[in-house]
């Protein structure tokens, strides 16, 4: 009996040791370089991103469509900026990270779709004839941005709120004064 059960806690203290070498470390795909984090919450450890192939394809989809509406060219899926996105919202504050990306957060809402969705129907606020940066349509302007060319998103179930935050950080950032105009272009 002896043993046995040595050999069972030898088993679970390998395991273990394993398992937290393997939380200790960054997955491969992602440097602290790359990431160029900022006070992103307890520990700063990178967990992986829960966006699946089919919801990247809705988000570019749904980004894309209203994109083409407006004459800006399609994003791509940007997997620094879904980590860097990723990494921010660990920590459950619905706050924005203030890193190097444009950057849209929802919360409360069903999914991808319906965030960003919402995001895009600040359109109807949006001046035209007075272009530039507005707290009721900064969301959709970095939607259509002319000059971004990726997005990479991530999501976090937060049970303190029970609701899940909904990140996307944008490549290379919109709303910047004064490049409005031809950035945000109106609808075809």
């Amino acid at each position: 009996m002896v043993k046995f059960t040595s050999i069972i806690v030898a088993t679970v203290a390998f395991f273990a040791a394993t398992a937290s070498a393997q939380i200790s470390t960054a997955p491969l795909e992602v440097t602290a370089r790359q990431l160029e984090r900022r006070n992103v919450g307890p520990g700063s450890i990178v967990k992986r991103n829960d966006v699946s192939t089919a919801e990247q394809k809705i988000i570019l989809d749904t980004h894309n469509k209203y994109r083409a509406r407006h004459g800006a060219p399609p994003l791509t899926w940007n997997a620094q900026a879904a980590a860097f996105g990723n990494n921010w919202i660990q920590a459950c504050q619905f706050k924005h990270s203030g890193g190097k990306y444009g950057e849209n957060l929802a919360a409360g809402y069903k999914d991808f779709k319906t965030g960003i969705d919402a995001w895009y129907n600040e359109v109807s606020k949006y001046n035209y004839k007075n272009p530039g940066f507005s707290m009721t349509t900064g969301h959709f302007t970095q939607v259509v941005w002319k000059d971004t060319t990726s997005v990479g998103c991530a999501k976090k179930f937060c049970p303190g709120s029970n609701w899940t935050i909904y990140i996307c950080n944008y490549d290379p950032p919109g709303n910047y004064e004064g490049e409005y105009e031809q950035n945000v272009l109106p609808a075809k």
